[in-house]
């Protein structure tokens, strides 16, 4: 488990934390020239509409590449390069079907695991995988429907990146204008460059060396520590760019400049920002959930504009999500109505796609935290559904937790004199939720007292969510905040079981900690250890048992040794 000051969630007693978010609120601007006015120069910008009417299906070459925040040498900051992609997309606009053939470079340099995926969507309600979604190419090549978040997640991306849908959709009154003052003004957490920067672009499998963007700021005050000397160290492996987020972000879109569209939607209004001289669109905005941040506001801009055959098409698009980068989108050839073969769409053979409607309206709220980790082979890690809870016995009091679908995050639960302790309950509420339900149903008389988590803090001073509320917005609790300090276990003592909790000196990440239930060798290993990742070579290949530990084999070791701990069980976050 890492974190950056461990946490717990103690129920019962309240600390007054600082807030530490930044804060944007979308607000509606009211201009004085008619709406409909704004889309007939919008359509004229994009080709007119006999060019939009007769453009039936078109085709994309690109790369794209894929951001996630909080996967930086310091947990819960960073932005970190989750997956390289090409792609080849094929949309036919008159039968609302869709292919992408994928090539996905995962986050480790020298460790394989180039994944080829195909995507299928028909008719807009159907969707399939072909291909490897297995980040270890352990599996094999599939074939399997999508889940219905993902197919919601894979549709309204493919919207966000071509203004063109919503365009036509709009002429066709499929989707209607709505006046501007009518869009709910929304506490938008966004991040800084203290919670971005540093940005890591790659990482070393072998010795979990970091490939970093920097700023001066972190640089300075990491630079001089043995952690830095030892995750870093080279000068190769990182460059100082202070100017990189700045440039991400160089655009602004005042009302002097750009009328606004604003459109209506399921999730939240969308606003188009059309530039007052071109007609052209340049930016999207509108607000989704992320895990951690609660409501953030999901922006597109759209540059590179080029004339194809008479239409207008963004050759260079940027999706950020609370102000971080979340996609990087270049395209280098569009074709226009080609001759798609009858195939090109068509599902694979024996697999049945089985729609819920809850779970895709999630989907839509939650579009790019799924999609990350869909580009990086984690997609059944972020299953929205609630799970079934297997409570495997591994002690006296002491539980794990394993949900099916698996969210790839073991929690674990140990009974305590006077409550319960949640061990990493993982990022999404509703196994949150199954876990709290498994607690009631099997200690009916004891409160939980503490859980270990991640991002306990952010959570608790984000505002309330309204887009998807979970339980925590939906009936707030009064809680507080332990430290472990980085030399001095810290112990929850109790008559039949106590927890030792030991911060750990590793290369993955600043801050760790591993727990060990006193008296039963129950040692729960977090992030410190993943057997998988142990065992791997790299991606398709295992290791040789006679060949080298990793570093993380290797600082396991040095932890139990450091302090004299004599493990029988032990469990990873990610491996049970």
């Amino acid at each position: 488990m890492t974190s950056k000051i461990f946490r717990f969630l103690s129920a019962g007693s309240l600390i007054v934390f600082s807030t530490l978010a930044m804060f944007s609120t979308v607000r509606s601007e009211i201009s004085d020239v008619d709406q409909e006015t704004i889309l007939e120069q919008a359509i004229v910008a994009l080709g007119g509409r006999e060019k939009l009417d007769a453009l039936v299906a078109f085709s994309i070459e690109s790369k794209r590449v894929r951001y996630v925040m909080g996967q930086g040498p310091e947990p819960g900051i960073g932005l970190h390069r989750y997956s390289a992609s090409e792609a080849e997309i094929f949309h036919s606009i008159k039968t609302n079907n869709f292919r992408g053939n994928f090539l996905h470079t995962g986050q480790y340099i020298g460790a394989g695991g180039v994944r080829p995926v195909t995507e299928i969507v028909v008719g807009g309600k159907q969707g399939y995988l072909m291909g490897f979604n297995d980040f270890f190419l352990q599996t094999g090549a599939e074939n399997e429907a999508m889940t219905p978040e993902r197919l919601a997640v894979t549709t309204k991306t493919e919207r966000l990146l071509n203004p063109h849908f919503l365009i036509k959709d709009l002429m066709q009154k499929r989707l209607q204008l709505i006046p501007k003052t009518s869009r709910p003004e929304i506490n938008a957490y966004r991040v800084g460059p203290d919670e971005i920067f540093p940005i890591t672009l790659s990482r070393f499998r072998e010795t979990g060396k970091r490939i970093l963007v920097t700023n001066d700021a972190w640089l300075k005050k990491w630079k001089d520590t043995k952690y830095f000397k030892d995750s870093v160290a080279e000068r190769v492996f990182f460059e100082v760019d202070s100017n990189w987020l700045s440039r991400w972000q160089s655009r602004d879109f005042p009302s002097s400049k750009y009328h606004q569209l604003a459109l209506d939607d399921e999730v939240y209004p969308i606003t188009l920002y059309v530039n007052k001289n071109s007609g052209l669109i340049e930016k999207l905005s509108t607000m989704e959930k992320d895990y951690v941040y609660g409501d953030v506001e999901l922006e597109v801009t759209y540059s590179d504009w080029e004339k194809i055959e008479g239409v207008s098409f963004p050759m260079r698009i940027k999706i950020s999500l609370a102000g971080a980068p979340s996609m990087d989108v270049n395209r280098s050839k569009i074709i226009l109505n080609p001759l798609l073969e009858h195939n090109l769409f068509l599902p694979p053979s024996g697999v049945v796609y089985v729609d819920n409607k809850e779970r895709a309206s999630r989907g839509k709220r939650l579009s790019q935290t799924v999609q990350s980790y869909s580009y990086a082979a984690a997609a059944k890690a972020r299953e929205l559904v609630r799970p079934t809870i297997e409570a495997r016995k591994l002690g006296q009091g002491v539980y794990l937790m394993i949900p099916s679908p698996s969210d790839a995050t073991y929690t674990m639960v140990v009974e305590l004199d006077k409550g319960i302790l949640i061990i990493e309950p993982g990022m999404d509420e509703l196994k949150c939720e199954a876990v709290i339900d498994w607690i009631k149903l099997n200690f009916p008389n004891k409160p939980i007292t503490y859980a270990a988590e991640i991002w306990a803090k952010k959570v608790l001073n984000r505002n309330r969510s309204t887009i998807l509320p979970d339980a925590l917005d939906r009936n707030p609790v009064a809680t507080s905040v332990l430290a472990v300090a980085d030399n001095q276990p810290l112990r929850l003592a109790g008559k039949d079981n106590s927890v030792i909790i030991y911060p750990v000196y590793n290369r993955h990440s600043k801050d760790m900690l591993i727990l060990e239930v006193e008296n039963q060798g129950i040692l729960y290993l977090g992030d410190l250890y993943i057997g998988a990742l142990a065992r791997m070579l790299k991606a398709g290949k295992r290791r040789s048992p006679d060949g080298k530990p990793t570093y993380s084999t290797e600082e396991l070791y040095r932890a139990i040794q450091l302090y004299g701990i004599e493990p029988k069980t032990m469990v990873g976050s990610h491996d049970s």
